[in-house]
């Protein structure tokens, strides 16, 4: 009895831990087509999920458009291969049955849309009735090469397998980054070499492609090409586009050039064709002027052609079911769903009524043009077949990738739990599910013991047979078969009538200069004879070939090179900004940049407010500096708006000019401050500030010339580099694989590819990190030249404070620069970089501007009447001479006070006996000044200026007291030189050393 127990609790714990599901609080959603299993018991039943492109793309990111066919029809097709196959694979007997139940998730045509619904989904933020990411042993899908890439990339982190029926990218092979990822239908390099040896076979040697700029169109791009190498069949011209106006015209500029070459191959889905054909139907130039090669997407589809003139000859490709194994399977599923009807609600007990489609009465309606809830739909009369042909070449490949599915879950299931049930060995997480499922579906057979896939997960090579159709009369007809077995005719058949017809078409020049053709001449070897020398013509080289020996003529294996100059064509997304393609750190940027431009403002406002009007106002002499400075910080905030757009030519030339000049233009003017400063010390070490009569003080004229001397070197280096290399923007593949926009002054060697940037030998951050070495030189030149000079206080110790802009500049440097260049391998290296550029530059502009004006704005709010700041520098190495107004003021000796300060005695009064120093009797503080007013001034005109004092004690209330009644001004505490009033002796009331000390602002 205990054994019993204890079994009968094992067996319990095993299947609550089958069947753990979703939370029950989870949001339940019904936008979802779902079949239902029958058996709800954890062993009992699993589900096969699919996301499929049921709707076309919507207006918004929120709304699907109309019915896809396509997506409609495969859908169908999902749910009757469930239904058939896990029929014949004995899962539905009567005995021990395990039900297979499916449901679809409709993309409507957006990669977004895709990656969010199978992430809500495989994270249990969107629940269906009775399904769990558990219980789902598969995905089928996506419909579209983009939308598979992206979502491989989801499911491979969760170890879910993920069968595509749909997506032929060349891309999708690589097993290192879509680990889960398989397909049932060929992939477009198949598809590419069957263009090529059609081309080979009808003797056509050169050809123009349009190609769709999305990964299905440059994956077949780039298989094309591989498989013409070799070939002598030349592209004389190519040009990407999108399905939109700029597209087109990309399309008509591109065919309204030289229309010798008459083929064009056409890379991109059905809808891609039909946009193209309709392009050029419309213009009367192109019309009925080129044969156009379309792809499998095309195939036959009546929609690609209807009403196109210019389509006329066109050959097209499908895949040759008729040799596949499901041939019959896939008329089977034409016949049942043309049986079908919509669910009107109250005909649901109906047998060929569709319960599971949400979406199927929504195409009914939209195909017959009818309304159920107008009455306006007649089932009687109304036939799909009508409406839908038996056309559609991705049928068969969903039929297989749901007989794969279901036949390698049930070899899984008989290996891991001994019969045909899905038990926890198989379905939990922790018994290396993913990869059990995975291989066994990678490795299943078909009925008559052909596999699935091949090695790579790619479909097997049986199935790379290929129809060709051309268009006569607004018809397909099949003029030839593609057996890939075959050896001869390139592996084409003639099918009977009527012939392929292919018209003539040549290169626009003699030779060839589109394909890199040249002919060259020789001189043969000189005979007796007097016949002229004769001229042997070899024949053309192609583009490969020409390239080839250039390089390994003129060229080392491992020649580096700086720049790389290349027509792209560039969509309406790629002229941007980066926040539209995801990188959310511009908005950053961009509120730092508009913040500084406003505080310059603001500052530069201030000042002029402040100084307008005061005799330091009226000499420009004194503030062109600052006014200099300002206007360089302007130019650093204004640059860095360049990097708020995706690369261009016009961004890349801003920035690569812009931030070393930027940089000069502010550390050039702190370094002609220092000399300011430092000639304006006299031998005696006496300070004559701001004296311009003082025999070493650094004239202006002299000043303007060391600033453009230290910004003109940095003009030089941005100037030549421009020239040597011209900015461009270059689309790149970036260490993700993915194709983005960089600018173009990065250095690749001739041994690797020019557009990888896994391969270049120095990144354009590292290029542009170097043109910044004069930068980094001027950084610590002032910064040593600022310690030198901390001492003096000219200008209100202005020193001290470049010494801090310039100082704390260098770890601002250090850590931009390590943050660019540590980062090269990362994914996003390109965005690290440049972000590493603007954020630098705005810490350091920010740093400068606060460093340098923050205590000019404490100067010009203690600023007196007359345009003079009065600070006390008692503190300080100067404080115990005796200062004295400089002969350039014109003053008399009578007119000055001296206070002698160091020792806080009693006051000695030179000359003028208009001012008196009163001290308390035994205090040692230092005691109030006060000055009388002039008899000949009224009210304040001749007040004396406040000097700040470092006053510990408290002053006599009886001598202010006593002063007053005397007639005397109260003029502050603390020693200064003072002047007579205006009125008495023709100078002003002022500090003298305060005169220029300001100018420099």
């Amino acid at each position: 009895m205990a054994l019993l127990k204890f079994l009968l609790a094992s067996a319990l714990v095993v299947m609550l831990q089958a069947q753990e599901e979703c939370p029950a609080d989870g949001c339940t959603s019904s936008d979802v087509a779902l079949l239902e299993a029958d058996n709800m018991q954890a062993a009992n039943h699993y589900y096969i999920g699919a996301m499929l492109n049921v709707h076309e793309q919507g207006e918004d990111a929120y709304t699907c458009g109309k019915t896809s066919l396509r997506g409609l029809v495969n859908a169908e097709a999902f749910f009757w291969a469930i239904k058939e196959y896990s029929q014949r694979a004995g899962l539905t007997n009567n005995i021990d049955p395990v039900s297979v139940g499916g449901f679809l998730m409709d993309s409507c045509g957006r990669v977004a849309k895709s990656i969010e619904d199978i992430y809500s989904f495989q994270t249990c933020r969107r629940q269906y009735t009775n399904v769990s990411p558990r219980n789902t042993v598969a995905i089928v899908g996506a419909s579209t090469s983009d939308q598979s890439m992206a979502v491989a990339e989801l499911l491979n982190s969760m170890e879910v397998t993920q069968v595509s029926s749909s997506s032929t990218s060349p891309y999708l092979s690589n097993t290192n980054m879509y680990e889960y990822f398989l397909r049932t239908v060929p992939s477009d390099v198949v598809q590419t070499v069957v263009m090529a040896r059609l081309m080979l076979y009808k003797s056509i040697q050169y050809v123009q492609v349009l190609y769709q700029d999305n990964a299905y169109g440059m994956g077949l791009l780039l298989a094309f090409k591989e498989a013409l190498e070799g070939t002598g069949v030349c592209i004389t011209a190519q040009s990407q586009f999108d399905m939109n106006a700029r597209g087109a015209d990309y399309i008509k500029t591109m065919l309204k050039g030289p229309k010798d070459t008459r083929f064009v191959v056409i890379l991109g889905t059905n809808m891609a064709a039909r946009f193209v054909l309709e392009t050029v139907d419309g213009e009367n130039d192109l019309k009925n002027q080129f044969t156009f090669v379309g792809t499998s997407s095309w195939g036959t589809d009546v929609n690609v052609i209807r009403g196109i003139d210019s389509a006329e000859n066109a050959i097209t490709f499908t895949f040759n079911t008729g040799s596949y194994m499901n041939k019959d399977d896939v008329i089977n599923f034409y016949n049942k769903m043309f049986m079908l009807k919509p669910d009107t609600g109250s005909n649901s007990g109906d047998a060929n009524v569709n319960l599971y489609n949400p979406w199927f009465t929504k195409f009914w309606e939209e195909a017959f043009e009818c309304s159920f809830a107008a009455a306006t739909c007649d089932l009687a009369d109304q036939k799909l077949e009508d409406k839908i042909d038996r056309s559609d070449p991705y049928v068969p490949f969903t039929l297989m990738a749901v007989d794969a599915i279901i036949r390698g879950v049930k070899e899984a299931a008989q290996t891991k739990c001994g019969n045909i049930h899905v038990c926890s060995n198989l379905l939990n997480p922790d018994k290396s599910r993913g990869t059990d499922l995975f291989n066994f579906i990678k490795n299943t057979t078909s009925g008559n013991g052909q596999r699935f896939f091949d090695a790579k997960g790619d479909a097997a090579s049986v199935y790379d047979n290929f129809r060709v159709y051309q268009v006569r009369d607004g018809a397909y007809f099949n003029v030839l078969d593609y057996t890939a077995s075959q050896t001869g005719n390139y592996g084409f058949d003639s099918v009977g009538k009527p012939a392929m017809v292919t018209g003539p078409s040549s290169c626009p020049s003699r030779p060839c200069l589109e394909c890199g053709e040249v002919q060259s001449t020789t001189q043969a070897p000189e005979t007796t004879t007097t016949t002229p020398d004769q001229k042997q013509t070899l024949p053309p080289l192609s583009s490969s070939d020409l390239l080839s020996k250039m390089i390994e003529e003129y060229f080392k294996d491992d020649q580096e090179f700086t720049g790389v100059w290349r027509e792209q064509m560039r969509e309406s997304k790629d002229s941007s900004t980066r926040f539209e393609n995801g990188f959310d750190w511009i908005i950053a940027i961009g509120v730092c940049a508009g913040l500084g431009i406003v505080c310059v403002l603001v500052f530069e406002i201030y000042i002029l407010y402040k100084l307008m009007g005061t005799k330091i106002g009226k000499q420009w002499r004194t503030m062109w500096l600052g006014q200099l400075l300002l206007f360089g910080l302007f130019c650093s905030y204004l640059t860095l708006f360049a990097y708020l757009f995706t690369p261009t030519k016009e961004t890349c030339g801003i920035t690569r000019f812009g931030v070393g000049v930027s940089y000069a233009m502010c550390f050039a003017v702190l370094l002609v401050k220092l000399m300011v400063l430092l000639t304006s010390k006299t031998s005696a070490d006496t300070l004559l500030p701001g004296d311009v009569d003082s025999p070493n003080y650094l004239r202006g004229i002299y000043q303007f010339l060391m600033f453009l001397f230290v910004v003109g070197v940095q003009v030089v280096i941005a100037v030549q580099w421009l020239i040597q290399v011209p900015p461009d923007a270059i689309q790149v593949k970036s260490n993700t694989g993915d194709m983005v926009w960089i600018c173009n002054h990065y250095t690749w060697s001739l041994n690797n590819s020019w557009d990888d940037m896994t391969t270049f030998v120095r990144t354009d951050f590292e290029n542009h990190l170097l043109s910044l070495t004069y930068i980094m030189f001027l950084i610590l030149l002032t910064t040593i030249i600022a310690m030198k000079a901390h001492g003096i206080i000219t200008n209100h110790r202005e020193s001290v404070f470049i010494g801090i802009a310039a100082g704390f500049s260098i770890p601002v440097w250090v850590a931009w620069g390590l943050v660019g260049g540590l980062n090269k391998d990362h994914k996003y290296a390109e965005e690290f970089g440049d972000a590493a550029i603007a954020f630098g530059l705005f810490i350091t502009a920010t740093l400068v501007l606060f460093s340098m004006f923050l205590p000019k704005v404490r100067q010009l709010v203690n600023m007196g009447v007359e345009g003079i700041y009065l600070e006390d520098d008692r503190d300080t190495y100067y404080a115990g001479s005796v200062v004295m107004a400089p002969p350039s003021y014109k003053s008399r000796p009578s007119s000055v006070v001296y206070v002698n300060s160091n020792g806080y005695n009693d006051p000695v009064v030179l000359g003028d006996q208009n001012a008196v120093h009163l001290r308390h009797p035994g205090s040692n503080y230092s005691a109030p000044v006060y000055v009388k007013k002039p008899e000949s001034i009224h009210g304040g005109s001749g007040k004396v200026l406040r000097v700040t004092g470092d006053l510990t004690g408290k002053h006599p209330r009886e001598s202010k007291k006593s002063a007053s009644e005397a007639g005397y001004h109260y003029a502050g505490s603390g020693y200064g030189t003072y002047r007579k009033p205006r009125s008495e002796s023709g100078g002003t009331m002022r500090r003298s050393a305060s005169a220029t000390e300001i100018g420099a602002l």
